[in-house]
């Protein structure tokens, strides 16, 4: 698929970061979008902002996590465009901290935002697309995705689900005509870390102080999320299966390929530095 002009495109999370520059790349390429978020006025502003490209826009405030929402949102879309040709699974959250100060409410929070939002995605728009026997899938998931990071074990373990999901679904969208891609960003200067919960403190650092300090780095990050974006429509011109954004997501790969045992041991001697440091 390398002409977009009338497609119908669906990215979830679209109000900020990665999903709304996805959301100004298709429309750049005259796609018809079809945007949601639990950020209705983030919303409104990409939606202004893609139709002074000239794109059509149709939003709507849909949490991932509830599948009733995302059949609802399902339902509403195939009644304004009758089908729809990519969906681009992007919402996400974070939740960081030692294993043992995560509450199960915090990892029930995020399995259903980083998990179950791209598997409801692909469960209620994959069937329309094999039957038509076309269309195209991506879900986004990380440089994390391939191997541990400090005080993240919720984020990395549910990455690297969405890469494994992917790659099954894949292989069987092959048979009937539909892609499936998976694109793992780096580090990029999102919001992220605004909505992201802190279970832990350290010795120099309450929970608040923390969440300052990354909120500060990802802001800072001179990666925008404009190249991750345009991997994402690479993904879909090319069917691509995986697209590893950045150069510190080509070494995770690398790394994570070469040895398990490093990452581990990696990650031990980087929570001593940090526990130290923050």
């Amino acid at each position: 698929m390398d002409d977009f002009r009338g497609k119908v495109v669906v990215v979830t999370g679209a109000a900020s970061g990665l999903g709304a520059e996805v959301a100004r790349s298709f429309a750049r390429r005259g796609a018809r979008l079809e945007l949601c978020d639990v950020d209705g006025e983030g919303l409104g502003e990409i939606k202004t902002e893609c139709e002074a490209m000239g794109a059509e826009v149709s939003t709507e405030v849909v949490d991932v996590s509830q599948a009733w929402q995302m059949e609802e949102f399902r339902d509403n879309v195939l009644k304004r465009c009758d089908h729809v040709d990519v969906v681009v699974n992007n919402a996400g959250v974070a939740c960081g901290g030692r294993f043992e100060d995560i509450s199960l409410e915090n990892w029930q929070w995020i399995v259903g935002v980083n998990y179950w939002g791209v598997v409801h995605g692909c469960h209620f728009f994959y069937p329309g697309m094999k039957e038509r026997g076309s269309g195209h899938i991506v879900n986004i998931a990380s440089a994390a995705a391939y191997g541990p990071l400090p005080l993240l074990t919720t984020y990395c373990s549910l990455k690297a689900a969405v890469l494994s999901f992917s790659a099954n679904l894949r292989a069987e969208g092959a048979l009937c005509g539909v892609g499936i891609s998976a694109v793992c960003p780096g580090f990029m200067s999102t919001s992220i870390a605004r909505s992201m919960r802190f279970c832990s403190e350290t010795r120099r650092s309450n929970r608040e102080k923390l969440g300052g300090k990354v909120d500060r780095f990802m802001t800072g990050l001179k990666a925008s999320p404009s190249r991750a974006a345009e991997s994402v429509v690479r993904a879909v011109e090319r069917n691509r299966f995986v697209i590893n954004v950045g150069p510190e997501t080509k070494l995770a790969d690398f790394i994570w390929r070469l040895s398990r045992r490093l990452n581990v041991v990696g990650l031990k001697y980087t929570l001593r530095f940090l526990e130290k440091r923050l």
